[in-house]
C-alpha cells in the first residue's frame, strides 16, 4: 500500500495574515492526534502564496484526516481567512528519498 501525498495552494485574504498564522498552527497541532497523518506542513513563498503538504499512511488516513473533529474545528477558523477557494490535489507516492515507503 502506497503513502498518499496531499498538496494544496491558497492565498490569504488581505489583512488576515496574522490570523492565518494562528489558524495554520492550530491545524498542524490538530493533525498530530490523527492516526495515519505522518507529515503535515504549511509554507509561504515570496509572493505570499501559501502551500500545504501532507503525507498520509494511506488513502483511508487521508479521508479520516478531513473528517476528524479536531480538524473540522480547526478548519472552521481557517476557511474565512482565504482569499478564494484552495487548490488541492492528492497523489500516491511512487519514489522518494527520506520517506519510509
Amino acid at each position: 500500500m502506497s503513502k498518499v501525498s496531499v498538496f494544496g495552494k491558497f492565498n490569504c485574504a488581505e489583512g488576515k495574515e496574522e490570523e492565518m498564522q494562528v489558524a495554520l498552527t492550530t491545524m498542524v497541532e490538530a493533525s498530530k492526534d490523527i492516526d495515519g497523518v505522518e507529515s503535515y506542513s504549511y509554507h509561504k513563498d515570496d509572493s505570499g502564496t501559501y502551500w500545504f503538504f501532507g503525507i498520509m499512511r494511506d488513502s483511508e488516513s487521508a479521508q479520516q484526516h478531513g473528517q476528524s473533529e479536531s480538524m473540522k474545528e480547526a478548519m472552521a477558523s481557517f476557511m474565512p481567512l482565504l482569499a478564494g477557494p484552495p487548490e488541492m490535489g492528492m497523489a500516491s507516492t511512487v519514489a522518494s528519498y527520506g520517506l519510509d515507503l
